[in-house]
């Protein structure tokens, strides 16, 4: 028999060895984080740390769980910007929890590409001075250092003086005094002092930058434990845990869950139009649209203006995305087009039929005739250097109606757009068109020629191809009356 003390000392083996056993297969990596001074992100309420950001970051930490990664705070004090991110660089925390993206950032930082949230870029003022802030000639804006919004003001407007803060409540108790005209900044903040105060502050209606915060790391973060960032993020996404945040801090009006893909059009049937009966968009670029966003994560909201103005937004970074639009050298300085095309179509030239005009050959129009066009739309060449005279009108809509009055003589229009009108229109009887004098129109979906709309673009071309291998891609096809042949038949990958 072995001696008790023998037998006590196997014993306490057995349980070292099972303590370090569970210890390592359970361990946890910390992520050490600070919160930032900016309410409503980030606040103190009874001592403790809460907001917005901390929200999302209690939803991490859940979905994290798994994977042996937790997000801790170094301490329970609001920092500004600049000093967390000088302590993400220097290693002294290693993640945090809401940043905007730019060019200087990403060369310090990792971000998750995936973004948490987004929103635009918006002035904040008194109600007060509404009217008078317009006819100001050095307007004082105030913006927060290290913010996104506050690197970007004097790119976007002119005939700004800025005052930088170190924090938001600073700023507000600036313009409070009439320190500064406005502030500057992300949606999110500024708008939540709306929300408090709304007979105190307005936001001004400007087309401004959208942009969105991300969770970020510093250079030391392994890239497996990025990876399982990325994956806890669309997660939280898809159990639509952030748009439960938004909601819980009635911020709708601000902020969108970051996988909210806006996208602008215009009603241009059967690509894609607004059902008032339904009311939602439908078409066949829609459908496809919205298939292959949900097949990645990401959620449609659709947004239309007249053309001209959708361009002029895409321009100020103001949306996501914009469809159904032809590539062009123009639209490439302010677009980023995937590969993959969307739907295609050809333009061709309408006339009345009572109208004596030759119109089998572009030689044969004389060059008093008068061509309308839609103000904003990329036509081909040939188009353009035909010698007839053209006119710009607003929508194609108007150009039939326009072409029936005997305004114009001609009317150029996709063949496909002219059929659902003509029939809208009761005119299908009365208008012939002529043959194809130019290429087949390749239509894509182009988006914001900045960070998200890269990554965007990136995810949303190699998954069209797929899509459009598939019978679901078929059925929508068949939905609008369309084969696949109507669109890729003359069409060469």
């Amino acid at each position: 028999m072995l001696p008790k003390i023998i037998i006590l000392r196997y014993r306490l083996i057995i349980l070292l060895a099972a303590f370090l056993f569970n210890t390592l297969a359970f361990s946890t990596t910390v992520l050490y984080t600070y919160a930032q001074h900016m309410r409503p992100k980030y606040f103190l309420k009874s001592g403790k740390i809460a907001g917005f950001c901390h929200d999302i970051l209690l939803a991490l930490n859940e979905e994290l769980r798994s994977e042996g990664i937790e997000i801790r705070y170094k301490n329970d004090a609001l920092m500004a910007t600049t000093e967390i991110l000088n302590a993400l660089e220097r290693n002294e925390i290693q993640i945090f929890v809401g940043l905007g993206y730019s060019d200087s950032y990403g060369r310090r930082f990792n971000f998750v590409k995936t973004p948490l949230y987004g929103m635009r870029e918006v002035f904040l003022i008194r109600i007060s001075q509404h009217e008078s802030i317009y006819s100001q000639r050095i307007v004082n804006v105030g913006v927060l250092k290290g913010t996104v919004p506050s690197a970007r003001v004097k790119e976007v407007f002119e005939g700004l003086r800025l005052v930088q803060f170190d924090n938001i409540d600073d700023a507000i108790k600036a313009l409070d005094k009439g320190q500064i005209d406005t502030i500057y900044g992300g949606a999110l903040v500024l708008g939540s002092y709306v929300k408090d105060n709304p007979k105190k502050y307005q936001l001004l209606g400007v087309f401004t930058d959208k942009f969105y915060h991300y969770v970020v790391v510093n250079r030391t973060v392994d890239t497996n434990v990025v990876t399982k960032l990325e994956r806890a993020i669309k997660r939280i996404h898809e159990k639509r845990v952030i748009e439960k945040i938004i909601k819980k801090n009635n911020l709708g009006d601000f902020v969108l869950p970051g996988n909210v893909v806006e996208i602008l059009l215009i009603d241009w049937r059967p690509y894609e139009w607004y059902d008032k009966v339904e009311k939602r968009w439908k078409g066949v670029d829609v459908d496809v649209v919205s298939s292959v966003f949900k097949k990645l994560g990401f959620v449609t909201e659709f947004v239309s203006f007249p053309w001209e103005r959708c361009l002029q937004a895409m321009r100020a970074l103001a949306y996501d995305g914009i469809m159904s639009l032809r590539k062009s050298r123009e639209r490439e300085e302010f677009l980023v087009f995937p590969d993959e095309p969307l739907s295609t179509g050809v333009d061709l030239l309408f006339k009345m039929k009572n109208k004596q005009l030759d119109i089998s050959r572009l030689e044969n129009i004389p060059e008093d005739v008068v061509c309308g066009y839609t103000l904003g739309y990329a036509y081909g060449d040939w188009f353009w250097n035909a010698k007839f005279k053209k006119e710009a009108v607003a929508t194609d809509e108007l150009g039939f109606r326009m072409l029936k009055r005997g305004k114009i003589d001609l009317f150029i229009c996709n063949l496909l757009v002219a059929k659902h009108l003509l029939r809208e229109l009761r005119m299908e009887n009365e208008v012939e068109h002529s043959k194809n004098f130019g290429e087949v129109m390749i239509y894509h979906i182009a988006f914001s020629k900045n960070y998200h709309g890269q990554y965007l673009a990136s995810l949303f071309g190699p998954e069209l191809r797929k899509f459009k291998k598939t019978t679901e891609y078929s059925k929508i096809l068949q939905r609008y009356g369309l084969k696949y042949e109507d669109f890729w038949s003359s069409f060469v990958y």
